[in-house]
Formats: C-alpha cells, sequence, structure tokens
C-alpha cells in the first residue's frame, strides 16, 4: 500500500491517493473496507493481466504492460478517477528497476486508460500523460440531479448554467462570480425523489493567463464533500470550455 500525492511536486500538497498493487484480483467487499480504513477520497487497487499491443498516447503501436484498474471511496466504489490513476501510474513507473515499457494500460469500468510515461528522469520522475475518455455536458433532464434552484441554494449564489454529464459526474454548474470562498451547503444536495448524481462542478471562467478555467468539485454522494483537485471532472470541464 503506497499514499501517493497527485497534481504536485511538494509532498502534503496536491490530492492524495492510496494505491493498492495486488496479485490477483480481490473482493469487492474487502476493497471497500480497505479504502474505508485509508479515508482518502479515492483508494485504486490494481493487479496485472499480462502485456500486450497498445495503442500510445500519439496513436503508435506499442508493447505495454496491462492491469486492471478499480477505485473507491470511503464509501462507495466508482466509475472513474483521475488523481487515483495518474497514482497508480507512478507507482509502477517509481517502482525499484522501473517499467521495461513506457506504456500502461488499464482495464476500468470507463474502458480502457492509457498511461505513458515522457521526459527522463527514471523512477518516474518524468512527466505521466493520462488519455481519458471525454464526457460532454447536456442539458439537464428532468429527474436527474438536483435542480438548477436547488443548487442555487446549495451554493448560496446565482447559477448561470446547469448540464449533466453521462459518465463521470451528474451535474455542472456555472457560475461568473469567485469560488475562493464558496461554501456548499450539502443538505440541499442530498439524493432524494429518484434523481441520483454523483458529484457537483462548479467552474468559472480563468482570470488573465494563469488558468482557462478555474473549478471546485463536490460530492456528498459518494462520501466526498469536496476533493481537492478531480482529474475525471476535467473529462466534462475541458470540453465544455
Amino acid at each position: 500500500m503506497l499514499h501517493v500525492d497527485s497534481f504536485t511536486r511538494v509532498a502534503f500538497a496536491g490530492n492524495p491517493a492510496a494505491v493498492c498493487l495486488l496479485d490477483a484480483p480481490a473482493d469487492a467487499t474487502w476493497m471497500g473496507a480497505v479504502a474505508a480504513n485509508q479515508n482518502l477520497s479515492e483508494t485504486a487497487f490494481m493487479w496485472p493481466t499480462g502485456a500486450s499491443e497498445v495503442e500510445g498516447l500519439e496513436g503508435e503501436p506499442a508493447r505495454g504492460e496491462t492491469f486492471e484498474l478499480r477505485w473507491f471511496t470511503p464509501s462507495v466504489e466508482v466509475d472513474l478517477c483521475g488523481h487515483a490513476t495518474l497514482a497508480a501510474a507512478h507507482a509502477l513507473f517509481s517502482a525499484p528497476g522501473g517499467r521495461e515499457s513506457p506504456l500502461l494500460r488499464f482495464g476500468t469500468r470507463s474502458g480502457e486508460l492509457v498511461a505513458a510515461l515522457r521526459g527522463e528522469g527514471g523512477r518516474g520522475r518524468g512527466c505521466i500523460e493520462l488519455e481519458f475518455p471525454a464526457s460532454p455536458p447536456r442539458p439537464l433532464l428532468d429527474g436527474v440531479g438536483p435542480t438548477r434552484g436547488e443548487v442555487a441554494l446549495a451554493l448560496g449564489l446565482p447559477v448561470d448554467k446547469v448540464r449533466a454529464s453521462k459518465r463521470v459526474v451528474s451535474m455542472i454548474a456555472v457560475s461568473r462570480r469567485s469560488l475562493g470562498g464558496l461554501r456548499l451547503y450539502l443538505g440541499y444536495l442530498s439524493p432524494a425523489g429518484g434523481r441520483p448524481y454523483r458529484g457537483l462542478i462548479v467552474t468559472a471562467a480563468g482570470s488573465g493567463s494563469e488558468a482557462d478555467f478555474v473549478s471546485r468539485f463536490f460530492g456528498p454522494a459518494v462520501g466526498i464533500p469536496e476533493d481537492p483537485v478531480t482529474g475525471s471532472a476535467h473529462c466534462t470541464l475541458a470540453p465544455y470550455w
């Protein structure tokens, strides 16, 4: 079991994930209990499934190692997680002796994900690139997730747009106001009335050249009041912006 801080070069920053490398598949109930004990936003479990020809991030065929990968919050299993996938790839690339191939292929509940090690340095110190599926947001459908009014109450500020995302998260709310001091009133977003959702992205256009957009992610329905940084949310954020 490893503890990895993703999306940062500084210890005790970024978004932490636990990574558990197994020899073979494990019982889902046991994995859920381990994740609850870790009490991090995500715990990744993976086991090797062999080696095969894979398509790299630039479309070139290359030989890479394959692993099965599953993610658990402290309360549920999720279909996709960005920072724990990055943590899993980093754990493999940083292992003593390194990897024979700079490509890793993960079989997941969201399909195949590819991780590629770029740059020099060895022992996982290069840049790891991930290829994730796009999940463009769509107009909100009745009965799916909270209403625009509920989102506005939960955020305590006006909401410009509410959109649904089928694969990664159920809701996206857009506001022009600063998100730094935002406080979420979780009671307004409790799953009820047959309207399930995984989480809520609040996003706004960036200012200046530091960022194209800013965002925060709240996932009370999956046991994560707020995630420091959410890679899977960018499957929706990138095509939206």
